[in-house]
């Protein structure tokens, strides 16, 4: 299926958008996107896994 608004242009009216629109976005994303619920607490329980990347040391790659 191909869609008529580019990729480019969803995440213009993403960022264009009012803030409590983005929020629902986020809420909903995961069943737009079929995500299951399994798989969706996997990722949120992996997050802490990574927070080691998140230090002053590693700052310029944030910018990347």
């Amino acid at each position: 299926m191909t869609s008529k608004f580019s990729l480019k242009q969803i995440e213009q009216a993403i960022k264009h958008s009012a803030r409590e629109q983005q929020q629902q976005l986020l809420k909903d994303l995961p069943q737009l996107l079929h995500i299951s619920p399994t798989e969706l607490s996997l990722l949120k329980n992996a997050e802490p896994s990574f927070d080691f990347w998140n230090n002053p040391d590693d700052t310029q790659y944030d910018r990347l």
